[in-house]
Order: C-alpha cells, then structure tokens, then sequence
C-alpha cells in the first residue's frame, strides 16, 4: 500500500528504483545458476526489467521536464546482496524473486489507483500485469525445480532414471 502523500514524482522514482533492483538481480542470478536453460530466463527477466525502466524514465521525463531524476534508496531486501545469492540455493532465490515480483505489482497496482492522468494508470497497470507475469513464470520454475531437481543439477539430466533403469536389467 502506497502512502496518500506518495506523489506521482516519488511514485515514478521508487517504480524506477524498482526495476534498476530487478534488473540487478537477475543478472545476479543468471550469473549464479550453471543451468543454461535458468541462465537464459533470468537473462530475459533482466532484459525485459530494463525495457520496464526505460519505460518509466520516459514517463518521468514527460511529466517531469525539469527536474533531475534522483531514485531513492534500493528497496531490496539484505538477503538478495549479492553477496547473499552466492550462498543460497537456487529454490531460496527463486522465492526472494516470486515475493519481489508480487511486492512491485501491488505497488504498481497501488499506484495506478492513485495517479489521475489515464496514461499513468494504463503504464502503472501494464507493469502490475508484467510484473504477475513474471511471478508465474517463476512459481512455474519453482515448481519444475522440485518435482525435477535432477534438470536443474550438473548432472546429464535424466542419468538417474538412465542409471536405475541399467541396474535394474542387471539383476
């Protein structure tokens, strides 16, 4: 939830703030996972952050000509440092992105209500929509981690399968 003294220069700021943040992170993440095929989601996750940002920073520049774009403080939280992400597993970090993409969309929701002017809202509710998107997208990921942990794992995928399936002729 936003605060009513929240204005649409602050709301902007903190919208941009938040994409910079995701963007970061998921570059992290990439970096972090071994796994071509995570490596590549992040990378587009990251990729289409920075698409949002721009977005939001032309935004700005429309409705606030004159003054100088300053973003707040990061508003992610301790545990997602990159320093953190090197010793968390990849099913943590995939829960630190989920609760980051749903925090962004209730305050893009929270923002499109507030703003008066209609190309606002539609922006603010376009990232609210991205942003539930991305939360699938990763709870779909999650989900595939845990039933499937050998996909994701150094490991030819399937060599468990194949090596019981062997020794089970053997006998």
């Amino acid at each position: 939830m936003i605060e009513e003294s929240l204005t649409s220069l602050e709301a902007l700021g903190i919208a941009i703030r938040c994409e910079v943040d995701a963007e970061k992170l998921y570059q992290d993440l990439a970096a972090k996972t071994e796994n071509e095929l995570m490596k590549e989601r992040f990378l587009n996750l990251s990729q289409a952050q920075k698409k949002h940002r721009l977005l939001l920073v032309s935004k700005y520049q429309e409705m606030f000509p004159n003054v100088e774009l300053r973003l707040p403080q990061c508003r992610l939280p301790r545990e997602v440092s990159e320093e953190a992400i090197k010793n968390l597993t990849l099913r943590d970090v995939l829960k630190i992105a989920i609760k980051q993409e749903k925090e962004a969309r209730e305050f893009f929701l929270d923002c499109a209500e507030a703003v008066t002017d209609l190309s606002g809202k539609r922006m603010f509710r376009f990232l609210a929509d991205m942003k539930f998107s991305y939360s699938n997208i990763l709870n779909t990921e999650l989900e595939v981690i845990e039933k499937y942990p050998a996909y994701y794992e150094d490991q030819i995928r399937w060599e468990v399968e194949t090596r019981l399936k062997t020794e089970k002729m053997k006998k």
